[in-house]
């Protein structure tokens, strides 16, 4: 009886805690890791500060992201192309149905607060800063890689954004 309780709590503990953090909750199911889901709750801060909705992890979004990162590391580039010459808007489209699709990317030395880091680039440059402040964004996928790029050992952001169709 005593163990039959302790398991019932523990399930009514772990709801409590999803539903007070759906996005959070959103972004492990995404199957975004810690940097990853970082990326997502800071972003999210910077849109509530700024009056806009939160962002609802894709796993489509990321899947898109972390391929087009590990692209990006394969082929030492960085860009919103694909090393095939694929434009962005049509490699994102093809993981999502959607009407508007953005992009950020980005290349940090690794270390402690690369997240953090790579957020900030992202809000001081205009392009970047509109993506991540469109009204017309709804979810995202984030994909994060660490590797060689430019003679370096760097971590290599994406981030990927969608309306909701």
């Amino acid at each position: 009886m005593r163990s039959a309780l302790l398991a019932c709590s523990a399930a009514i503990a772990c709801c409590a805690l999803l539903a007070w953090h759906p996005a959070e909750a959103a972004a492990g199911r995404a199957g975004l890791d810690h940097a990853e889901r970082k990326v997502v709750r800071l972003i999210n801060r910077i849109r509530a500060r700024h009056g806009l909705r939160r962002l609802r992890a894709s796993r489509a979004l990321s899947r898109a992201a972390s391929a087009h990162t590990s692209d990006m590391l394969r082929a030492n580039f960085l860009g919103h192309g694909s090393s095939n010459g694929t434009p962005m808007g049509s490699r994102v489209r093809g993981y999502t149905r959607a009407r508007w699709v953005g992009e950020c990317v980005a290349v940090a030395s690794r270390g402690r607060r690369t997240a953090t880091r790579v957020v900030r680039m992202w809000m001081a440059s205009p392009p970047h800063r509109a993506v991540l402040l469109s009204p017309r964004a709804r979810r995202i996928g984030v994909g994060r890689r660490g590797g060689v790029m430019g003679g370096g050992r760097q971590a290599v952001y994406t981030a990927d954004f969608a309306s909701r169709h």
